[in-house]
């Protein structure tokens, strides 16, 4: 087959592939844009109102700092008479001593020669056996009492004037 007779075969098929293109296949589209163009126009909502800025005066010279603590001078002068509570702080700390209270876990109970310990679960997922007089928790807490339901604590925390109070905790044997 020559070169002319290939350009010809190729324009034939050319103009077969133009000719079957030009039938209006878009008969379902033009339909739908006749619908849309013949609805009413939708409404536009207005721009909003804005308020202008008002600025107003702040004289913070006569008012207390946020940061202060908020008492009196009386009670400034009381705040380091307390009754001589106080955490140990030359006291070694215990390992449970690194973790919040609420997040230790009793699990369990063992009495040996008439001594009670308390099993303790941490984050760490380490499993620790306490007792009476041992130390758990951030708040310097010391162990008072171990039962089969309970470890019994005191812990001693800052009242946030410079003095320090008891106050009793607990853990609850886990379910």
């Amino acid at each position: 087959m020559s070169m002319g007779a290939r350009y010809i075969g190729g324009l034939f098929a050319a103009s077969i592939l133009l000719a079957g293109c030009s039938g209006s296949g878009y008969g379902d589209l033009e339909n739908f844009t006749r619908e849309v163009k013949a609805r009413p126009p939708g409404r536009v909502e207005p721009v909003p109102e804005f308020r202008t800025y008002e600025s107003v005066a702040y004289a913070v010279q006569e008012m207390r700092s946020p940061f202060d603590p908020v008492v009196s001078d009386a009670s400034q002068a009381e705040a380091g008479t307390g009754d001589g509570i106080r955490p140990d702080q030359h006291r070694r700390r215990e390992s449970l001593e690194a973790f919040p209270l609420d997040t230790l876990k009793f699990v369990g109970h063992l009495e040996q020669d008439g001594e009670a310990w308390a099993i303790v679960t941490a984050p760490d997922k380490l499993v620790y056996r306490v007792q009476e007089g041992n130390y758990l928790g951030q708040n310097h807490g010391r162990i008072d009492a171990v039962t089969e339901t309970r470890v019994n604590l005191t812990e001693i925390v800052s009242d946030g004037r410079g003095s320090w109070i008891e106050r009793n905790a607990s853990l609850a044997l886990a379910e």
